[in-house]
C-alpha cells in the first residue's frame, strides 16, 4: 500500500524546476503537480515495488524517465540506491539534472539523454529496471526489452507500467469515449500479447494486474476536461482537483478485476 503522505510526495520536487512562475511553483510544493496520469502512473509502481526484495545498495535504471517521479521520490528515501534515468527528450533531461543539483541528489541520483532502441547499456548492472509509458512509442519493442534483459542482473527485477489497448479501455465521461494517444505506435497492450513478447525475449511474468480503475479513470477525465482548450482545462482541472487527488489515491491501491492499464514484475528466466 501506498500511504496518502507518500502519494502526495510524488512529483513535488518539481517546485525546484527552472523557469516555473511563482504560483505554479507554490502550488507545486503544497500539493504536487497539477497533472495525475503521471503520479496515478507512479503510484502503481511504487506499489508493486513493495514486493521486490532490492538490496541496500540497489542500482535502478528509469528507462524512459520522463520528469523522473519514481526516481526522485526514491533517492529522497533510499540514499544508498544508485538511481539513473534514460530519457530521448534533451530539455527534460536538463531540467531533471538542475533539479537533482538542486535537491543535493546529484551524487547518487543521475540522467541521461538517449535512444533505449540505440543506448548501450551495460551487461548485468541493474537490481531493477523500471519502465512507465515507454513501449508503446517504440517501433521495434521487442529489440528493447532484449536490451534491457542483458542489463537486468540474473535476479533482477523488470516492472513495467503500459496502457491496455486503447479499443479495450473503458471511459466515463462522454468526451473521452474516443480519446487517444497520437504518438503511440501501436494500438498499446493486451495481456497476453504483452507476456508473449515477455517470454519472447527472456523473461517470466511474476505479476500481471491492472491499474486505472474506474476511479483512476475518472481521476484522469475530471483532470483533463476540455484537453484541446489549455486554460480552460486548467481551470477545470484546479476546480475538480480535490476529488480527483482522492480517487488517484485510492485507485493506486485499489484491487481491481479490469482497468486501463497494466503493471507487470517480471524476472529473466533462469
Amino acid at each position: 500500500m501506498v500511504s496518502l503522505s507518500e502519494f502526495h510526495d510524488i512529483g513535488r520536487e518539481h517546485r525546484y524546476s527552472p523557469r516555473l512562475n511563482v504560483l505554479v511553483r507554490a502550488f507545486t510544493w503544497l500539493f504536487g503537480p497539477i497533472g495525475l496520469a503521471p503520479r496515478i502512473r507512479a503510484g502503481h509502481v511504487l506499489r508493486s515495488m513493495r514486493k521486490t526484495d532490492l538490496p541496500e545498495d540497489a542500482c535502478v535504471l528509469d528507462a524512459g524517465c520522463g520528469r523522473g517521479l519514481v526516481l526522485f521520490w526514491l533517492a529522497v528515501r533510499n540514499p544508498c540506491y544508485r538511481l539513473h534515468g534514460i530519457e530521448i527528450d534533451a530539455a527534460t533531461v536538463i531540467r531533471n539534472k538542475a533539479v537533482a543539483r538542486k535537491m543535493r541528489l546529484a551524487h547518487s541520483l543521475t540522467f541521461e539523454q538517449g535512444d533505449l532502441s540505440s543506448t548501450d547499456t551495460a551487461a548485468a548492472t541493474y537490481d531493477l529496471i523500471l519502465s512507465v509509458d515507454v513501449l508503446e512509442h517504440i517501433v521495434n519493442d521487442v529489440h528493447v526489452l532484449r536490451i534491457l534483459r542483458g542489463s537486468l542482473k540474473p535476479n533482477g527485477i523488470l516492472l513495467l507500467h503500459l496502457p491496455l489497448r486503447h479499443q479495450e479501455q473503458r471511459r466515463i465521461l462522454s468526451a473521452f469515449k474516443n480519446h487517444i494517444v497520437d504518438d503511440h505506435v501501436r494500438d498499446e497492450y493486451l495481456p497476453e500479447e504483452i507476456q508473449t513478447k515477455l517470454e519472447a525475449t527472456g523473461f517470466e511474468v511474476q505479476e500481471l494486474r491492472y491499474g486505472f480503475g474506474w476511479q483512476g479513470e475518472l481521476a484522469f477525465e475530471l483532470n483533463n476536461l476540455f484537453w484541446d482548450i489549455t486554460p480552460l482545462r486548467i481551470l477545470l482541472a484546479l476546480l475538480t482537483y480535490p476529488l480527483a487527488w482522492y480517487l488517484a489515491y485510492r485507485d493506486i491501491n485499489a484491487t481491481v478485476s479490469q482497468g486501463n492499464s497494466l503493471i507487470i514484475l517480471a524476472k529473466p528466466m533462469v
